[in-house]
Protein backbone atom coordinates (compact mmCIF):
# COMPACT_ATOMS: atom_id res chain seq x y z
CA UNK A 1 0.00 0.00 0.00
CA UNK A 2 1.34 3.22 -0.86
CA UNK A 3 1.46 6.07 1.63
CA UNK A 4 1.15 9.60 0.60
CA UNK A 5 3.20 11.80 2.67
CA UNK A 6 2.28 15.83 1.79
CA UNK A 7 5.05 18.59 2.49
CA UNK A 8 4.17 22.06 2.89
CA UNK A 9 7.37 24.08 3.38
CA UNK A 10 7.93 27.44 4.62
CA UNK A 11 9.19 29.97 7.31
CA UNK A 12 5.83 29.99 8.84
CA UNK A 13 6.80 33.30 10.77
CA UNK A 14 4.21 32.93 11.81
CA UNK A 15 1.77 29.95 11.00
CA UNK A 16 -1.57 31.12 10.12
CA UNK A 17 -4.90 30.17 9.07
CA UNK A 18 -3.80 30.09 5.40
CA UNK A 19 -1.02 28.04 6.06
CA UNK A 20 -3.87 25.41 7.70
CA UNK A 21 -6.41 25.91 4.98
CA UNK A 22 -3.92 24.91 2.36
CA UNK A 23 -2.61 22.33 4.07
CA UNK A 24 -6.09 21.02 3.97
CA UNK A 25 -7.34 21.55 0.90
CA UNK A 26 -4.28 19.45 -0.49
CA UNK A 27 -4.89 16.35 1.79
CA UNK A 28 -8.74 16.48 0.50
CA UNK A 29 -7.59 17.07 -3.52
CA UNK A 30 -4.97 13.81 -3.12
CA UNK A 31 -6.29 12.19 -0.93
CA UNK A 32 -2.77 12.13 1.44
CA UNK A 33 -2.57 9.68 4.28
CA UNK A 34 -0.27 12.68 6.14
CA UNK A 35 0.71 15.56 5.91
CA UNK A 36 4.31 17.01 7.16
CA UNK A 37 4.91 21.13 7.99
CA UNK A 38 8.50 21.57 7.08
CA UNK A 39 9.88 24.86 8.37
CA UNK A 40 12.93 26.06 6.94
CA UNK A 41 15.80 26.89 9.03
CA UNK A 42 17.60 28.77 7.11
CA UNK A 43 15.48 30.21 3.83
CA UNK A 44 18.02 30.56 0.72
CA UNK A 45 15.52 33.27 -0.34
CA UNK A 46 16.00 35.01 2.85
CA UNK A 47 19.55 34.71 4.12
CA UNK A 48 19.70 38.30 4.21
CA UNK A 49 16.82 39.10 6.16
CA UNK A 50 15.65 39.26 10.11
CA UNK A 51 13.20 35.42 10.86
CA UNK A 52 12.64 34.44 14.04
CA UNK A 53 14.52 32.11 15.76
CA UNK A 54 13.55 28.40 14.75
CA UNK A 55 12.57 27.29 18.42
CA UNK A 56 9.68 29.53 18.37
CA UNK A 57 8.59 29.19 14.95
CA UNK A 58 8.36 25.55 15.74
CA UNK A 59 6.89 26.09 18.96
CA UNK A 60 4.16 27.68 17.25
CA UNK A 61 3.51 25.12 14.65
CA UNK A 62 3.00 22.77 17.50
CA UNK A 63 0.53 24.71 18.51
CA UNK A 64 -1.35 24.88 15.87
CA UNK A 65 -1.67 21.16 14.29
CA UNK A 66 -2.10 19.72 18.47
CA UNK A 67 -5.18 18.42 17.77
CA UNK A 68 -4.96 16.98 14.41
CA UNK A 69 -4.47 14.08 13.54
CA UNK A 70 -3.18 14.50 9.97
CA UNK A 71 -1.01 17.50 9.95
CA UNK A 72 2.23 17.32 11.98
CA UNK A 73 5.56 19.36 12.26
CA UNK A 74 9.15 18.35 11.06
CA UNK A 75 12.03 19.89 12.43
CA UNK A 76 14.53 18.03 9.87
CA UNK A 77 15.91 21.17 8.57
CA UNK A 78 17.30 22.08 11.63
CA UNK A 79 19.74 18.82 11.34
CA UNK A 80 20.73 19.17 7.31
CA UNK A 81 23.24 21.82 6.08
CA UNK A 82 22.46 25.47 5.60
CA UNK A 83 21.31 27.22 3.77
CA UNK A 84 17.71 24.63 3.39
CA UNK A 85 17.45 23.33 0.09
CA UNK A 86 14.20 21.34 -0.93
CA UNK A 87 16.56 18.68 -2.56
CA UNK A 88 18.32 17.77 0.46
CA UNK A 89 14.96 17.60 2.90
CA UNK A 90 13.21 15.33 -0.03
CA UNK A 91 16.48 13.36 -0.18
CA UNK A 92 16.63 12.27 3.96
CA UNK A 93 12.94 11.52 3.65
CA UNK A 94 13.48 9.48 0.94
CA UNK A 95 16.33 7.64 2.63
CA UNK A 96 14.53 7.42 6.15
CA UNK A 97 10.99 6.51 4.83
CA UNK A 98 9.49 3.06 5.95
CA UNK A 99 7.09 1.59 3.34
CA UNK A 100 6.41 2.73 -0.62
CA UNK A 101 5.96 6.40 0.39
CA UNK A 102 5.09 9.11 -2.37
CA UNK A 103 5.69 12.77 -1.29
CA UNK A 104 3.72 15.66 -2.56
CA UNK A 105 4.96 19.09 -2.26
CA UNK A 106 2.36 21.48 -2.19
CA UNK A 107 3.45 25.08 -3.51
CA UNK A 108 1.54 28.09 -4.68
CA UNK A 109 1.66 29.19 -8.41
CA UNK A 110 3.55 32.45 -8.03
CA UNK A 111 6.37 29.88 -6.46
CA UNK A 112 6.22 27.35 -8.69
CA UNK A 113 6.66 29.90 -11.33
CA UNK A 114 10.32 30.35 -10.04
CA UNK A 115 11.28 26.75 -9.82
CA UNK A 116 13.82 26.90 -12.40
CA UNK A 117 15.63 29.02 -10.37
CA UNK A 118 15.52 26.26 -7.11
CA UNK A 119 18.99 24.46 -6.16
CA UNK A 120 18.52 21.08 -8.55
CA UNK A 121 15.42 21.76 -9.52
CA UNK A 122 15.33 19.12 -11.97
CA UNK A 123 15.89 16.53 -8.91
CA UNK A 124 13.61 18.09 -7.03
CA UNK A 125 10.78 17.09 -10.11
CA UNK A 126 11.71 13.57 -9.98
CA UNK A 127 11.66 13.08 -6.04
CA UNK A 128 8.23 14.00 -5.64
CA UNK A 129 4.89 15.13 -7.26
CA UNK A 130 3.56 18.68 -6.86
CA UNK A 131 0.46 20.07 -5.63
CA UNK A 132 0.17 23.80 -6.84
CA UNK A 133 -2.72 26.00 -5.44
CA UNK A 134 -3.63 29.29 -8.21
CA UNK A 135 -4.50 32.69 -6.00
CA UNK A 136 -8.16 33.68 -7.31
CA UNK A 137 -7.33 35.41 -10.91
CA UNK A 138 -3.80 34.08 -11.41
CA UNK A 139 -3.38 33.24 -14.86
CA UNK A 140 -2.35 29.87 -15.48
CA UNK A 141 -0.99 30.31 -19.38
CA UNK A 142 2.88 31.12 -17.66
CA UNK A 143 2.16 27.83 -15.42
CA UNK A 144 1.19 25.61 -18.30
CA UNK A 145 4.23 27.01 -20.18
CA UNK A 146 6.31 25.95 -17.76
CA UNK A 147 4.56 22.48 -17.25
CA UNK A 148 5.31 21.69 -20.68
CA UNK A 149 8.32 23.04 -20.82
CA UNK A 150 9.37 20.81 -17.84
CA UNK A 151 8.04 17.82 -20.36
CA UNK A 152 4.56 17.18 -18.37
CA UNK A 153 1.69 16.29 -20.42
CA UNK A 154 -1.64 17.73 -19.60
CA UNK A 155 -4.24 14.59 -18.48
CA UNK A 156 -6.94 15.32 -17.49
CA UNK A 157 -7.04 16.63 -14.34
CA UNK A 158 -3.56 16.95 -13.66
CA UNK A 159 -0.17 16.90 -15.51
CA UNK A 160 2.34 14.22 -15.65
CA UNK A 161 5.78 13.24 -16.38
CA UNK A 162 6.34 10.18 -18.50
CA UNK A 163 10.06 10.05 -18.02
CA UNK A 164 10.08 10.99 -13.58
CA UNK A 165 6.43 9.33 -13.26
CA UNK A 166 5.77 12.29 -11.03
CA UNK A 167 2.58 14.35 -11.58
CA UNK A 168 1.58 17.88 -11.17
CA UNK A 169 -1.55 18.56 -9.41
CA UNK A 170 -3.45 21.62 -9.51
CA UNK A 171 -6.41 23.61 -7.78
CA UNK A 172 -7.94 27.31 -7.97
CA UNK A 173 -9.70 26.99 -4.69
CA UNK A 174 -10.22 30.20 -2.84
CA UNK A 175 -8.22 29.85 0.37
CA UNK A 176 -7.70 32.87 2.98
CA UNK A 177 -6.05 35.76 1.59
CA UNK A 178 -3.85 36.15 4.41
CA UNK A 179 0.20 36.12 4.57
CA UNK A 180 3.09 36.10 7.51
CA UNK A 181 4.63 39.47 6.80
CA UNK A 182 1.04 41.14 7.18
CA UNK A 183 0.20 39.94 10.58
CA UNK A 184 4.30 40.62 12.17
CA UNK A 185 2.91 44.76 10.80
CA UNK A 186 -0.34 44.07 12.08
CA UNK A 187 1.14 42.89 16.23
CA UNK A 188 4.26 45.47 15.72
CA UNK A 189 1.62 48.84 15.19
CA UNK A 190 -0.83 47.16 17.77
CA UNK A 191 -3.19 46.09 15.18
CA UNK A 192 -5.79 43.11 15.54
CA UNK A 193 -4.93 39.84 13.89
CA UNK A 194 -7.88 37.67 15.87
CA UNK A 195 -9.12 35.37 12.74
CA UNK A 196 -5.60 35.54 11.17
CA UNK A 197 -4.38 32.45 13.33
CA UNK A 198 -5.61 30.27 15.96
CA UNK A 199 -5.98 31.49 19.13
CA UNK A 200 -3.17 29.42 20.95
CA UNK A 201 -0.67 30.65 18.43
CA UNK A 202 -1.52 34.15 19.13
CA UNK A 203 -1.38 33.96 23.30
CA UNK A 204 2.15 32.25 22.51
CA UNK A 205 3.14 35.42 20.62
CA UNK A 206 2.26 37.61 22.95
CA UNK A 207 3.99 35.68 25.88
CA UNK A 208 6.99 35.76 24.20
CA UNK A 209 6.46 39.35 22.91
CA UNK A 210 6.91 38.35 19.15
CA UNK A 211 7.10 40.88 15.94
CA UNK A 212 6.86 43.15 19.09
CA UNK A 213 8.77 46.37 16.98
Amino acid sequence: MIQKTGILGGTFDPVHNGHLALASAAAELCGLSELMLLPSAAPPHKQHQEITPFAHRTAMLDIAVRKSSLLHVSTLEDLLPKPSFTIDSLKYLELHSVGNVEFYFIIGADAFLDILSWYKYSEVLTASHFIVFSRKGFKNKKLHRIFKYLNYIERGEHWYNEQSGKSIFTSGIVLPRISSSEIRKRIAEGRSVQGFLPEAVLKYIKKHNLYLS
